[in-house]
């Protein structure tokens, strides 16, 4: 007695079938995923020594470097629109807060008050200067806003969040400044990436911005 065994249509066989589910299955998953770059992928810390460590050099220094606009452009982009450019180039920590942005500058180094150096960069506004934060860099807390996205509800208290910036601030202080001669700096181009906070000690308009650089290249 002979049998015949009806063949299984290719669509129909379990290896398929199983492919099949996974790619539909897949499909929607890959649709509804943002793909983030490492620099937007801040590691969580219990305090703020730690999360500086964990953070400078993997995700702020990055962050900083992939998004800077020169100096003089961000200028004049804010003068003209400024909660435009602050939405699209900077961050804040609420609506309460001045922005910090990402920018790059190349200059002359001039003579600069405490702090912080001079530098002229051309097509600056007029009446708008820019200085150049030197170690120790203090307390500004530019870099942690323009280079993160941590909040003070990260940390267990205010001072923990403040003591963020400052620890940035360190490590940005020893890396930047690593081979730079200060005392032969004044009269010497040089470009620098970092970043500024759009804010005037007056509470006016703002006519100087400081740079706190994660990098500074003399002779470039």
């Amino acid at each position: 007695m002979s049998s015949s065994v009806q063949a299984v249509p290719v669509w129909r066989r379990t290896w398929v079938v199983g492919v099949g589910v996974a790619v539909v299955l897949a499909v929607p998953m890959v649709l509804s995923t943002t793909f983030v770059s490492n620099a937007d992928q801040e590691i969580a810390a219990d305090t703020a020594v730690e999360y500086a460590a964990l953070n400078y050099d993997e995700v702020i220094v990055p962050s900083i470097t992939e998004r800077a606009v020169p100096v003089a452009e961000l200028a004049e982009n804010v003068l003209a629109d400024p909660e435009g450019t602050g939405e699209e180039l900077g961050r804040r920590e609420d609506e309460n807060k001045p922005y910090s942005y990402p920018v790059t500058a190349t200059g002359t180094v001039t003579e600069g008050s405490f702090g912080e150096v001079g530098l002229e960069v051309a097509e600056m506004p007029e009446g708008l200067t820019v200085g150049v934060a030197v170690p120790p860099l203090g307390s500004s807390t530019a870099l942690r806003d323009a280079g993160t996205t941590v909040t003070f509800g990260d940390f267990v208290n205010q001072t923990e969040y403040q003591n963020v910036a400052i620890e940035l601030n360190k490590l940005a202080a020893a890396e930047a400044y690593a081979e730079v001669d200060m005392d032969a700096l004044e009269g010497e181009t040089i470009t620098v990436v970092g970043a500024v906070t759009w804010s005037s000690k007056t509470g006016g308009d703002v006519t100087h911005v400081v740079i706190v650089p994660v990098s500074v290249e003399v002779g470039s």
